[in-house]
């Protein structure tokens, strides 16, 4: 899903610089931010499948711990 670099490591994706409380709330901010705070394994699933149930499963434990 996320391609590593040649080196081996998964790619960060790129969170445009904002200035206002409205520009926070954009998709185009967010998303990748909450795309790079996900767990390595997570962001590299081979697998829809595989990334929807490690997903629910990293919900579930956040939201009962």
């Amino acid at each position: 899903m996320n391609p590593p670099d040649l080196s081996g490591r998964l790619v960060l994706l790129s969170v445009p610089r904002v200035r206002t409380k409205h520009g926070e709330a954009a998709f185009s901010f967010s998303a990748p931010q909450l795309w790079n705070k996900l767990p390595e394994d997570l962001r590299s699933a081979p697998t829809v499948n595989y990334f929807k149930t490690r997903l629910k499963t990293l919900l579930v434990s956040t939201a009962f711990n």
